[in-house]
């Protein structure tokens, strides 16, 4: 009689044969005592022994896949460690079999000026080593004190111009965009809020006079007052399935990605439009607006951060003087 049970081995539906082991998993054709059956068990059952090559004790590969294992990076929120694991990666790749008990400071000044034409990918490189170092330090893989890339230096590139929505645009943009753009939009622009927390915004987190954030990138909950016009326009298209308030025209929850992209294809057809809008200018125009209506620095603070209200506020302020300027020029004719 040939055996019905076998080490690894489950039936579904009562009648099909498969295979589990670890992260192998497989079909087995017809039944135990058949010989194909027990041809395709072997196979899965060596390919399941088989233990992938392990890097070296001293290499950064070893480094790396140590620290995504630890309690340091384990507590990190989700959308960090996702940052950090794309950086973490290029790491591995390009000095993956280095020891990383031997590198310099010159070499990851190498590594860093590979990447120079985009300086905010070298900088995050140097960061990441940076903390790489520091952390291998408390576990005593180094030397207390080596850290070969705390004395690199930030590579200095020209910082991309964000520029805050004036009132026209907003009203030229308003008018023309679709409903379903319309409402992360008005998201943006009453909330202040990054694409990534406005994107995440939920009908549960509608409260009708206040809206509920949590900021991914700091955090922090917030309970941001709704203004009338964000409030009459949440209350109009408001349904009773609930989940993401922004959605596309398929009905499908925007990413932060796919908002910008709608957004920049709607600025493409707008004539005359300027094409360096961006959603994030919109929360320069949130704290621009917050400023104009004379709210105190504690309180623009409270719903964008110091150093969004900062440049913000700079950019407005040459915008009013340019303003001005012009006014004074055409009463003198």
């Amino acid at each position: 009689m040939p055996p019905t049970k076998l080490p690894f081995t489950y039936i579904v539906k009562g009648r099909y044969w498969r295979f589990r082991r670890g992260e192998t998993k497989g079909a087995l054709p017809g039944a135990p005592g058949d010989a194909a059956f027990h041809s395709r068990y072997s196979e899965l059952l060596e390919l399941s022994e088989r233990k992938e090559p392990q890097p070296d004790r001293d290499t950064f590969a070893w480094l790396v896949a140590r620290y995504r294992k630890s309690a340091e990076f384990e507590a990190l929120r989700p959308l960090t460690q996702l940052d950090y694991g794309k950086t973490l990666d290029l790491i591995d790749r390009e000095m993956g079999d280095q020891p990383f008990a031997l590198t310099t400071s010159p070499m990851v000044k190498a590594v860093r000026d590979d990447h120079r034409d985009t300086p905010r990918k070298a900088h995050k490189i140097k960061q990441t080593l940076s903390r790489l170092y520091s952390w291998a330090g408390e576990e005593g893989l180094v030397e207390p004190g080596f850290n070969p890339a705390s004395h690199v230096k930030r590579l200095k590139g020209r910082a991309k111009a964000i520029t805050p929505w004036s009132e026209h645009e907003i009203a030229a943009f308003l008018s023309a965009a679709p409903l379903w753009l319309q409402t992360p939009v008005l998201l943006a622009l009453y909330t202040g809020q990054r694409r990534e927390d406005v994107v995440r915004m939920t009908w549960a987190d509608y409260q009708g006079a206040f809206i509920r954030v949590r900021q991914s990138k700091t955090g922090e909950p917030l309970d941001l007052a709704c203004h009338k016009v964000l409030r009459s326009h949440l209350s109009a298209i408001k349904t009773s399935f609930g989940g993401p308030i922004c959605r596309t025209a398929k009905g499908r929850p925007f990413t932060a990605n796919s908002l910008s992209q709608a957004v920049r294809r709607q600025i493409a057809v707008l004539p005359g439009f300027p094409q360096d809008r961006s959603v994030h200018g919109l929360r320069y125009a949130a704290a621009g607006r917050l400023d104009e209506a004379g709210c105190t620095l504690t309180e623009a603070v409270a719903v964008l951060g110091h150093r969004t209200y900062q440049m913000a506020h700079r950019y407005m302020a040459q915008r009013r003087a340019s303003e001005a300027a012009n006014a004074r020029q055409e009463v003198r004719g």
